[in-house]
């Protein structure tokens, strides 16, 4: 089976992405690729595969594969099932540290990890220890410099004692960058915290040799300085990280919603909230100076994927968006919990910049 070079538009007749681009590949690339489809993958030159990411119960059982694949107890809510495929367009090699399966090439190491859900085990200690233990696989392999990561959780938004579940998950993160001295208006990745509907704490990541450049957006307070009516740990990750390698830019945006300041707007309206996230992330693509890019202009090198609370606002979000972006750049839909109660839905991203 052949992969597409890398992440473009959709083709319903193939059910993968097609590329137009001529440009050079950064060294870590995403294609969206249907799921009944991937009993064929392999390893193809000029392409290797750094990781699969699945949804909808993708079975991770008897896919031996030296790279690392993980799936997320997440409802799709396109008709099509597609999973995210990770490719690298040199050689890659694979790896396990502390239980974290992982592809490396040189510049960037993907990374994924799993952890069970344990009696009397806190949510902010599973959180703890996760993270110590990416913090030491990216320190041992001088990948040290983490850009992006995924972080999904079990009931987000119940509380024990208090704090909400995504409280106590800060609070971990926190003090496990703490610990590792990070500069919080300096070291922090673009990340993302979802809520699933099956026990245990999903990760995987990305990081660099090379630092990217933390990004954050003038309309919002960022999170790391959040008040302390959001839990008594602010959350640690910046709106976006923007990375490049020989020239070609990457931007990883972090999970955004209808957040002002630092408050939520438009409760009960989903409209209104996709309408402010989507100008909370023109914003952030304002900050990027001769690379910024509008919206509307993504392509097929960019994907962009919603996170929906309920399934009734998948309609309205569909709609919007195919109103505002290019047909070309691909979305996928996803039903999750997030962060906070009054929020219904949330948008991250990696987009693809123009060269300077």
């Amino acid at each position: 089976m052949n992969l597409p070079a890398r992440m473009g538009s959709f083709d319903p007749s193939l059910g993968v992405t097609q590329q137009r681009s001529a440009r050079l590949d950064p060294p870590v690339y995403l294609t969206l690729f249907p799921a009944e489809a991937l009993s064929g993958l392999t390893n193809t030159k000029p392409a290797s595969v750094l990781g699969i990411i699945g949804f909808d119960g993708f079975s991770e059982s008897g896919t031996d594969t030296p790279y690392p694949v993980l799936t997320l107890p997440m409802s799709s809510l396109d008709e099509q099932k597609l999973c995210e495929v990770w490719l690298s367009p040199q050689p890659a090699r694979y790896g396990e540290h502390q239980g974290i399966r992982y592809a490396c090439n040189g510049d960037i190491l993907f990374g994924c990890f799993y952890l069970p859900e344990q009696e009397q085990d806190s949510v902010e200690a599973r959180t703890y220890r996760t993270y110590c233990r990416i913090l030491d696989l990216i320190r041992v392999s001088g990948y040290t410099h983490l850009i992006r990561m995924w972080n999904y959780l079990p009931r987000i938004n119940g509380e024990y004692l208090g704090l909400e579940n995504y409280q106590r998950f800060c609070l971990g993160r926190h003090q496990a960058f703490a610990e590792a001295d990070y500069v919080f208006d300096r070291d922090l990745p673009a990340a993302s915290a979802i809520g699933t509907g099956a026990e245990g704490l999903r990760i995987y990541f990305i990081a660099s040799r090379a630092p990217g450049r933390q990004i954050e957006n003038p309309r919002q307070v960022s999170a790391y300085r959040y008040p302390l009516q959001y839990g008594p740990r602010s959350p640690s990750f910046s709106r976006a990280t923007l990375t490049e390698f020989g020239g070609e830019r990457q931007l990883y945006l972090s999970g955004t919603a209808s957040i002002v300041g630092h408050e939520t707007l438009h409760p009960e309206d989903a409209a209104g909230q996709l309408r402010e996230t989507l100008s909370n992330i023109q914003a952030v693509l304002n900050e990027l100076g001769q690379s910024r890019i509008k919206l509307e202009e993504l392509g097929p090198d960019s994907m962009l994927k919603v996170y929906i609370r309920h399934h009734e606002h998948f309609g309205i979000a569909k709609r919007l968006l195919a109103e505002t972006l290019n047909p070309s750049c691909p979305v996928i839909f996803l039903q999750g919990d997030i962060c906070r109660r009054d929020l219904l839905l949330e948008i991250e991203g990696i987009i693809r910049l123009p060269r300077p």
